[in-house]
């Protein structure tokens, strides 16, 4: 989970400024994370804020009504970075983002896998099943 610290921004039209960002848990005043965002329009305030600050894309998700929390900001997935396919505790290399569509629906990797993104979330799913992950991690659920 990403942690933003926020400061108001006297100049319009931007609200808030971002002036750090932390994935570990902050508490103090100033700081926001997805438990925060009441929503999507917010998320996205802090994600283009986020983007400003560090010069990364951040981008806003929404996971659906049915979910808590609903919204939040993560790092937007970018081409050549590693990435693995997972289920049930099962993760395996497939590769480096090779394309990825102007939409951020479509994502293919180098091994030919593509993973397809619902909705505004943040997950991308290949076939309905095997999520996308961030990095090259090789392990099995030890439960089975």
């Amino acid at each position: 989970m990403n942690f933003f610290k926020t400061q108001q921004n006297p100049h319009a039209p931007v609200h808030i400024i971002v002036v750090e960002i932390s994935d570990k848990t902050q508490h103090t005043d100033g700081w926001v994370s997805r438990n925060d965002f009441k929503t999507f329009e917010q998320a996205e305030e802090v994600a283009n804020a986020a983007s400003d600050f560090e010069g990364v894309d951040y981008m806003a998700t929404d996971s659906g009504a049915y979910c808590s929390p609903r919204y939040d900001v993560i790092r937007t997935p970018e081409v050549v970075d590693p990435v693995s396919y997972c289920f049930n505790g099962d993760y395996y290399p497939c590769g480096y983002i090779k394309t990825i569509s102007k939409t951020m629906k479509k994502i293919t990797t180098t091994t030919g896998k593509t993973f397809y993104r619902k909705g505004k979330t943040g997950c991308w799913l290949a076939n309905g099943t095997w999520s996308m992950v961030e990095g090259h991690i090789e392990q099995r659920n030890p439960m089975f």
